[in-house]
């Protein structure tokens, strides 16, 4: 496996037989804003140690909800983006899925007394259609093999004929465990909101605006303004933009964080109102520090074996 497949966020060369997804980006900004909900990181810890009696004053009244979420999604730190896929979000955001088509079932013997595997067969076989709705109707079949296949074929289209539905019926879709919300996403927002939460948990002391420049929010403003300038404004102007962007600020981070802890009850992008727990910004930033820590161990780890493979391949 070469080392872009640990780290990058393509999964499109993920394929699982009997199983379909439709792949989308908003999937791994779901996966990182997961890494930044509070809901989301007590939902972890109650899972694995515990909660404290002072963490349990702090719960949400739907914490039962992100616990649900939890136990879909799993750890989103200490991993990276691809493999969570393949060991979670795969699974939730997908569903089963099989091509409808003729298979043999089982082959009978007229001259011998039907046997008690042979029934087994058969309600296997009714048993694989059940589980598998979207395949529609079957029609079951007993061919005669000792009469010609341009016989049995005609008699089989016969048969269709006879038994094709007079009205088609669109099979029952199943729908996967989680859905994204929505059909269109703004990409550079979300990538912005991300950017916001992250640097608000590593400086959870710095003004708005400063933290609005560093993510980047406004076209306008961010440009215009230094995160690094002196805590007096150079003039009116400067004053009065620094103003603005906290405004922007305030209210992009108040969005931002709706649409974490959303995402811990299984809703993404979504900024609805929600009860949220306090949000602990220096635990949220030790647990991404560590993350991010453990992703450069693992990226090391994998470029020092593609080497070392690339020289034994060089080796006369």
């Amino acid at each position: 496996m070469k080392i872009d497949q640990y780290w990058d966020v393509t999964t499109i060369d993920i394929v699982r037989q009997g199983w379909h997804v439709e792949q989308h980006y908003a999937h791994l900004y779901w996966f990182q804003y997961l890494r930044f909900s509070p809901s989301y990181l007590l939902a972890k810890k109650a899972r694995i140690t515990g909660l404290t009696s002072q963490e349990k004053k702090t719960l949400p009244k739907d914490f039962n909800k992100v616990l649900e979420t939890h136990d879909l999604l799993g750890d989103v730190h200490n991993t990276v983006f691809r493999l969570w896929w393949l060991k979670n979000g795969y699974d939730v955001f997908g569903v089963p899925y099989e091509e409808p088509g003729v298979q043999g079932v089982a082959l009978v013997d007229s001259a011998i007394k039907p046997q008690k595997e042979d029934l087994n067969l058969f309600f296997q076989h009714l048993n694989s259609l059940h589980e598998h709705p979207q395949a529609g109707k079957s029609l079951v079949l007993s061919i005669p093999l000792n009469q010609s296949s341009k016989t049995s074929l005609s008699q089989i289209k016969a048969l269709l004929e006879a038994n094709k539905p007079t009205k088609v019926v669109a099979p029952k879709k199943v729908k996967p465990k989680l859905c994204l919300q929505g059909q269109r996403f703004n990409f550079n927002a979300l990538m912005k909101g991300f950017g916001l939460l992250m640097f608000k948990a590593a400086f959870p002391q710095m003004e708005h605006w400063r933290l609005g420049v560093v993510a980047k929010l406004s076209d306008s403003y961010s440009p215009a303004l230094d995160h690094m300038a002196p805590r007096s404004a150079k003039d009116a102007i400067e004053a009065g933009d620094r103003i603005l962007m906290g405004k922007i600020t305030y209210r992009a981070l108040d969005k931002y964080l709706k649409i974490a802890e959303n995402a811990a009850r299984g809703k993404f992008p979504c900024s609805d109102p929600i009860d949220i727990p306090p949000f602990d910004w220096k635990q949220l930033n030790l647990e991404y520090n560590k993350t991010t820590k453990w992703e450069q161990r693992l990226l090391k780890r994998v470029l020092a074996k593609e080497q070392h493979s690339k020289s034994n391949i060089t080796k006369p």
